[in-house]
């Protein structure tokens, strides 16, 4: 299981993702979400109407492998019921088991899409996987 860190900014991605530093000073809100890997990252945010993530790789970055921008698209607000079937296809299509936690981490990104959709920059930061 991978932690992706989903933030906003208005200041440029490059920049906010430079390090975990940087992120915490650069960036105005920011959850982590864990997921297996970036397929599922680019599940959900398919199901979210996210389709189309700039993808850029990190070589020397010692906190972030990648950094998923997403600025050009918004996540959706959406209503109860329409975030309850979004939630049943995400665990069909993702295979996952329903817990709080589950439920918890995808609720939390709908309650801050109103104010996340009015940054400049939206993306998803992938944590870099330590050995050791």
């Amino acid at each position: 299981m991978k932690s992706y860190v989903f933030a906003v900014s208005n200041r440029p991605v490059i920049e906010a993702s430079a390090s975990l530093e940087a992120m915490v000073e650069n960036c105005e809100e920011y959850f982590p979400v864990v997921l297996e890997h970036d397929d599922e990252l680019r599940l959900l945010m398919g199901l979210l109407g996210v389709t189309f993530l700039v993808e850029t790789l990190f070589s020397s970055n010692e906190d972030f492998s990648a950094v998923f921008d997403y600025s050009a698209q918004q996540l959706p607000q959406l209503s109860k019921a329409d975030f309850d079937t979004l939630y049943d296809e995400w665990l069909r299509r993702s295979g996952r088991e329903t817990s709080m936690d589950e439920y918890g981490q995808l609720i939390f990104l709908q309650g801050r899409a109103d104010g996340w959709n009015k940054m400049a920059h939206r993306f998803v930061i992938c944590e870099a996987m330590r050995i050791g």
